[in-house]
């Protein structure tokens, strides 16, 4: 094992650099086009997630998510469909979807200029769409599947 001070210097020389995001993006590009892909994606698929942060963690990076009761910090991913990681932000629990929306927004199109649709989950509003436009994205709201659907084999409606 090398030693924690050369691993440290390296791990913030690479991210200073952008060697780290240079060495992600390869090897999104060589495993999508080993799954018959292009190298960018056309499609990215944006969500969040809050996690509760442990005691030791600072105050001013962290908030509580009202509507699900969880203190700590919101994880914010855009997803390819193949499910590799374009973007991610962190941002405190008590930052609002929009906020998250448009900073992944940013990101995806500040990274892949190939992405022309992103599909959203419900809690974005209407900003995170008016946001995407600016950008040259499309999105829509990626509506989950209803109940009634899961619990039929094939799901859709009852007259076949």
């Amino acid at each position: 094992m090398p030693p924690p001070g050369a691993v440290k210097y390296y791990f913030y020389l690479w991210r200073d650099e952008g060697t780290d995001q240079d060495v992600h993006d390869l090897l999104r590009w060589q495993l999508r086009e080993k799954r018959k892909r292009l190298a960018d994606p056309g499609l990215v698929v944006l969500d969040t997630q809050s996690v509760h942060a442990s005691v030791g963690v600072p105050a001013a990076t962290t908030g509580r998510d009202t509507a699900k009761r969880v203190p700590g910090r919101k994880g914010c991913l855009a997803v390819d469909v193949l499910g590799l990681v374009i973007d991610c932000v962190v941002l405190p629990t008590s930052a609002h979807e929009n906020t998250a929306g448009i900073a992944l927004l940013d990101g995806v199109a500040g990274q892949c200029d190939t992405v022309t649709k992103a599909l959203v989950d419900q809690g974005f509003k209407e900003k995170v769409v008016e946001h995407s436009k600016n950008v040259g994205i499309d999105s829509s709201s990626a509506t989950p599947p209803t109940r009634a659907s899961l619990c039929r084999p094939g799901g859709g409606s009852r007259n076949r």
